[in-house]
């Protein structure tokens, strides 16, 4: 009965820990366009005459488009912040044994989380 109980709870917190991980993706999606809107429209100054494909440089640099100049340099700290949170929350409720937590899980958890959560929020980033 004992380990029925403590399984339920472990599951139960599993389960609060993944729920507050898709909170953490779906603010993480919301927010870095209501947060940084980006420059406004940018002129051209290309080539008034539309050169023929077969002449064109094919080495050329490319236009990026307007959605990844929406960078800021705050989108790793923000998902490190919430990926911290999200993978030591999971952590302490997977490495919970008998009502007692190990830190060295949590602290884990914490650490996995924060190195995922920055490299997923900053993943549509350009490359400087």
């Amino acid at each position: 009965m004992v380990e029925s109980l403590v399984h339920a709870r472990r599951l139960r917190a599993a389960f609060a820990a993944l729920a507050a991980l898709a909170l953490a993706a779906a603010v993480l999606a919301i927010v870095p366009a209501a947060a940084a809107p980006g420059p406004g429209a940018q002129p051209y100054y290309g080539a008034p005459i539309p050169v023929p494909p077969f002449l064109a440089n094919p080495f050329a640099p490319r236009p990026e488009p307007p959605f990844a100049r929406s960078c800021d340099g705050s989108e790793p700290i923000f998902g490190g912040i919430l990926g911290a949170t999200a993978g030591g929350l999971l952590a302490a409720a997977l490495g919970e044994d008998h009502g007692r937590v190990d830190p060295g899980a949590t602290v884990f958890g914490v650490v996995a989380g924060a190195m995922v959560g920055a490299t997923l929020a900053a993943s549509h980033c350009p490359n400087d």
